[in-house]
């Protein structure tokens, strides 16, 4: 076999088509010890063409890598992530103790927790949802994934739509509280007349750096409050969808 770093060199998306399949074909022979290489080599434009050689390979030869490919989906805007997410949804079983990882430990990393629910476990059936049920229950407790995990648990049938009913309606009404307390601490601010005014300097790169200093406190008030608008209307989707099924 030839070298794997020349191989994976050929990966490149510039690579002629014809080289390029050859050395995914290749690459159909690499050693276990070596799969690492194929996790999100050198730079974004081989990527793609090490999730084709990955996907070929397929499940058991990539179980070495499998904590590795589930990190490939933390961006679902990188070459390959969705090649590499179909097959870890279609994987199964062997997925689920890292999922699980990263739901315990990695809570804070929102958008790839979102990333697993969108191209992985809203995908699997009630037997998945199963062994995952303990930690999805602890990801309740939160806000934007909190409504994926409830949303999980009422479709699979872990939750009745009235629990659930209540639980959104504790969200929502502790999130207009605290846009109540927010209004309350900063009175009078006008967020459209503050974006106006940072939109006015937008190309003036010394004029908007000022203006976002002058108002820092400002803007972070108004980031909060339509953070929290939004995940109202989340809420008020999710109930929707519960409520029209009761």
């Amino acid at each position: 076999m030839e070298d794997i770093n020349a191989l994976i060199q050929k990966l490149d998306w510039d690579t002629p088509e014809a080289e390029q399949a050859e050395a995914i074909q290749k690459l159909q022979d690499i050693q276990d010890e070596e799969l690492h290489l194929l996790l999100q080599p050198l730079g974004k434009e081989y990527w793609g063409g090490a999730a084709e050689v990955i996907v070929k390979l397929g499940y058991p030869r990539v179980k070495p890598i499998l904590p590795g490919l589930l990190q490939w989906i933390q961006d679902m805007n990188w070459p390959g992530s969705r090649r590499i997410a179909t097959l870890l949804r279609e994987t199964g079983d062997p997925v689920i103790p890292y999922i699980q990882d990263v739901f315990r430990n990695q809570s804070q990393d929102e958008e790839w927790m979102y990333w697993i629910f969108e191209m992985i476990i809203d995908y699997w059936n009630k037997d998945h949802i199963a062994q995952i049920q303990e930690e999805l229950i602890r990801l309740t407790e939160g806000k934007t994934i909190a409504l994926k995990a409830l949303r999980t648990l009422w479709v699979h049938q872990i939750y009745p739509g009235e629990a659930v009913l209540l639980l959104l309606e504790d969200k929502k009404q502790r999130s207009l509280t605290e846009i109540a307390q927010l209004e309350n601490t900063y009175p009078g601010i006008d967020c459209e007349a503050l974006q106006r005014g940072f939109s006015e300097g937008i190309f003036k790169p010394g004029l908007c750096k000022s203006y976002l200093e002058q108002h820092r406190e400002e803007f972070s008030f108004c980031n909060r409050k339509s953070s929290l608008h939004d995940f109202v209307s989340e809420i008020e989707e999710l109930v929707s969808r519960v409520s029209g099924s009761e």
